[in-house]
Formats: C-alpha cells, structure tokens, sequence
C-alpha cells in the first residue's frame, strides 16, 4: 500500500535525503498567507523574543481567555523597544489595542513578561 506521504522526510541530513540535492531556504523562516491573499516569508523570531510572545500569549490566556500569537506579537512588538512601563501604556493606548481596555494591572504584568524575556529569565 502506498502512502501520499512516502515522499516526505526531514528537511537535512537524514538517510532518506538524496546528497547533493539543493534545499530550500534557510529553514529558519516561515511562509504566511495573508487575508488578502498575498503571501510573504517572515523571519523566525530569537529565543528571547519568542519566549515573550509566549509568555504574553499565556497571560492573554489566563486573564483574558484569548489563546492568539498573533495579538501577543503585536502586543511584543509594541514594548519591545520601549524603556519603561509607562512608554509601554502609552503605546498601547495610542495603538489599536486601545480597544481591549487592558487594566493598568494588565498592561504591568504583560511589561513584566517582556522584560523577562529580554533579560533571559525564561528557560526554552
């Protein structure tokens, strides 16, 4: 019986890969197809940063009970470049996330988890 997976293996260095066969990409980036119907190829993000995500991603979940990575990259991208709390309300005030009406607790813990993850508290 042949399986439509027979082909596939991992993507480098397996016995099941023929030598010399050129690959493609990096295989640290990741193909997403946008609601408009274009596609674009995004980065993999660093440990530090995907650990924030993360752990954003976990307290949206558990004050808000919304599980999105999209919205906890948002909410990363917002306070990654920022120095303290209060530049981090700012922009999330100043940003469409205003909607949410995040509480001054909220936004503290999220800034929390951000630097954290900046300064490598979280274990991958």
């Amino acid at each position: 019986m042949k399986s439509g997976f027979q082909g596939i293996a991992p993507r480098k260095g397996t016995a099941g890969s023929k030598p010399g066969k050129q690959g493609y990409g990096s295989g640290k980036e990741t193909l997403r197809f946008k609601a408009n119907g274009n596609a674009a190829i995004e980065d993999e993000h660093d440990d530090a940063t995907q650990s924030g995500i993360d752990a954003i991603n976990s307290l949206l979940d558990s004050f808000m009970g919304i599980n999105d990575s999209e919205l906890a990259t948002q909410i990363w991208e917002l306070g990654n470049n920022k120095i303290n709390s209060m530049d981090f309300a700012e922009a999330i005030d100043a940003s469409d996330l205003e909607a949410f009406g995040f509480t001054d607790d909220f936004i503290i813990e999220l800034w929390g988890a951000i630097t954290d993850a900046r300064h490598g508290r979280y274990k991958r």
